[in-house]
């Protein structure tokens, strides 16, 4: 296991949907980083509506969407032009486990999500968890978002805009979650780990 695995919320955020933060480790919360609340940070980046978006749906495919587009730019129709493809690469690929994912069982989907990490390269099988993932984000699963936000603000993308993709996916899932104050409590200690990678030299 690789230092940055380690750093990664464990998987036992599939087991306890609502206790956000105990997918996340303690030792980031001791740390005395600035700006550890993620709800001001995520309302703080002014990023553009996704009509002004940088990077456009049409510009590439629907299983990279996930690193390319923010929570509010799936529509109704990109999410079914989402769901479309998730079915086609569900008749392709077999696996219980990826069914599942595909299906929109969020458990497996994060699992199968955490399975890849650390991200350093963009590989199909990476696009189609993520993809997975984001599905069931979409459909209001706010712990698949906040594991959206975490993946993303932990993994280098050309494009420069990890933190805004973050921010947009961890405001989606607390704007569905059952209990913000753990979902913000979880958000905190994201933050944390993201900063700590960055500034131990991760993505800037």
């Amino acid at each position: 296991m690789t230092e940055d695995t380690k750093k990664v919320p464990e998987r036992e955020l599939r087991h306890s949907y609502p206790d956000y933060a105990a997918a996340f480790p303690r030792a980031n919360a001791q740390k005395p980083i600035a700006a550890t609340n993620i709800d001001k940070t995520a309302c703080g980046i002014k990023r553009p509506s996704h009509q002004h978006w940088p990077l456009k749906a049409e510009d590439t495919s629907p299983l990279q969407w996930w690193r390319t587009l923010p929570s509010d730019a799936f529509r109704d129709a990109e999410q079914l032009l989402l769901l479309a493809t998730l079915e086609r690469v569900r008749v392709l690929r077999g696996g219980d486990d990826l069914t599942a994912a595909l299906g929109g069982d969020p458990a497996a989907a994060i699992d199968m999500a955490f399975s890849l990490m650390p991200i350093e390269t963009f590989t199909l099988e990476v696009d189609i968890a993520m993809t997975a993932l984001a599905r069931c984000a979409i459909e209001r699963k706010s712990a698949a978002a906040l594991v959206m936000a975490q993946i993303i603000g932990l993994t280098k993308f050309d494009h420069g805009l990890a933190m805004d993709l973050a921010a947009s996916w961890y405001a989606h899932g607390r704007r569905y979650s059952t209990d913000p104050g753990k979902f913000s409590e979880a958000g905190t200690l994201l933050l944390a780990a993201i900063l700590e990678r960055r500034h131990g030299g991760g993505d800037a």
